[in-house]
């Protein structure tokens, strides 16, 4: 993981200016952050990536929204997304909604 990478994945208060940075990302290191960050807000927008990748990472973080696994489980059109974020959504411990 290079050094924005590590920063960003041990960051747990997010900036408006954090986020923007994330999404201008090349989608490799999107995809990478989208498996381990805790900012709902921009998971919610990885979660709408072009790249599957992103979005197949957005899937399987326990930290991203109910609602936002719930449409990657019904509405995405890659059945690997679907599927994951079933099992994500299976597996979490009793948490917010």
């Amino acid at each position: 993981m290079d050094e924005s990478l590590d920063f960003y994945s041990l960051k747990t208060v997010w900036t408006p200016r954090d986020e923007a940075a994330v999404l201008k990302m090349d989608y490799r290191s999107r995809a990478e952050l989208a498996k381990i960050i805790n900012c709902e807000g921009l998971l919610v927008d990885l979660s709408m990536d072009q790249h599957t990748e992103v979005r197949f990472g957005v899937a399987q973080n326990i930290y991203t929204p109910l609602q936002t696994l719930n449409r990657l489980s019904q509405e995405d059109l890659c059945i690997t997304i679907k599927d994951t974020a079933k099992k994500t959504l299976l597996n979490l411990p009793c948490r917010r909604n």
